[in-house]
């Protein structure tokens, strides 16, 4: 990822943040040995680094979308409930979606094994299982809410909006009866009475970090309450293989006080279709607010829009 120094001609907005973080680092006894580094400027936020005495610090600032949680309210709280598993907050401004985090070390690499994601996946299923309880507070610390009952509805109106609806009609995707079909996979998943919890929106190696005793997740502007499966999205596209089921059957025993192994497999099984949906609607709602994104990124988010409506569309039509 490529980083410069942070120039003296910024926005008003990046003037007050500048400002907002010497002072806050001033409160907190961190001293800056060097100049704020700019390690992400794009549509979607910002993520500086600031050398200071104590090691680095990050500052992020989220935008905020439609279906973007507030990533620093959220954040927040997390880190007084998971405090081993998400980055240390050292302040933030909630209203401004801006936060200040100590350095955590680097993300996995994108070619980890699934031994790896073994390891982490079971251990983001215990965190979600926990947050049950906690889905009020969630909800008040800016995290957003979505149902999967809504999916349909959402799809819909977002297919419908010229923006997307070119896309579609570039793409020559026909829908026939997808979103009828969506709706009775809903409904089966709903049978099984699993919980609306904590789910990452985002959940792949970029966005983990190991720890010496765990690991930590964090960027967490996509984060949301909804049903557990919906952060399958990854594990749902790797290839068939025997570290592919012992992981599903790892993740899975976080949620043996709610169904029986079986239930549970065919739970995970129903919501294959109900999880691409989710992520369909996560980057149309992107693609759609994108107003001052570069083509390149607009163009990033519009092939993994297209990707996961083909996901979406392909696991429907070979479910029973």
């Amino acid at each position: 990822m490529s980083t410069q120094p942070c120039s003296k001609h910024l926005s008003d907005w990046k003037l007050d943040a500048k400002y907002w973080i010497e002072n806050t680092l001033k409160q907190l006894n961190y001293k800056r040995v060097d100049e704020l580094i700019i390690v992400e400027d794009w549509f979607l936020g910002d993520v500086w680094r600031i050398p200071t005495e104590k090691g680095n610090v990050y500052f992020k600032a989220t935008a905020s979308l439609p279906l973007f949680s507030n990533e620093a309210g959220v954040c927040n709280l997390l880190a007084h409930i998971f405090k081993d598993k998400v980055p240390d907050v050292l302040a933030i401004d909630k209203d401004r979606r801006w936060q200040l985090t100590s350095d955590f070390g680097e993300p996995l690499d994108e070619d980890v094994d699934l031994t790896v994601w073994n390891d982490a996946y079971q251990i983001w299923g215990e965190a979600q299982s926990l947050s049950v309880e906690h889905v009020n507070k969630l909800r008040q610390s800016g995290c957003q809410s979505r149902s999967i009952e809504n999916l349909s509805t959402q799809l819909i109106w977002h297919f419908n909006q010229p923006k997307i609806a070119a896309i579609l009609n570039d793409k020559n995707i026909v829908f026939d009866n997808l979103l009828s079909k969506l709706e009775i996979a809903v409904h089966k998943l709903k049978e099984y009475s699993l919980p609306d919890c904590l789910v990452h929106g985002d959940l792949h190696e970029g966005n983990m970090a190991r720890t010496a005793e765990s690991y930590l997740f964090f960027d967490w502007s996509d984060a949301c309450i909804t049903h557990p499966f919906m952060d399958g999205n990854f594990i749902y596209q790797f290839s068939e293989t025997s570290l592919k089921r012992r992981l599903i059957k790892n993740y899975l025993s976080n949620w043996r006080h709610y169904l029986p192994e079986s239930e549970l497999q065919r739970a995970w099984e129903t919501a294959e279709p109900v999880c691409y949906a989710h992520h369909t609607l996560s980057y149309a709602s992107i693609v759609l607010n994108a107003t001052d994104g570069n083509e390149d990124d607009v163009d990033d988010f519009t092939e993994s829009f297209t990707r996961y409506l083909s996901c979406l569309t392909n696991s429907i039509r070979h479910k029973k």
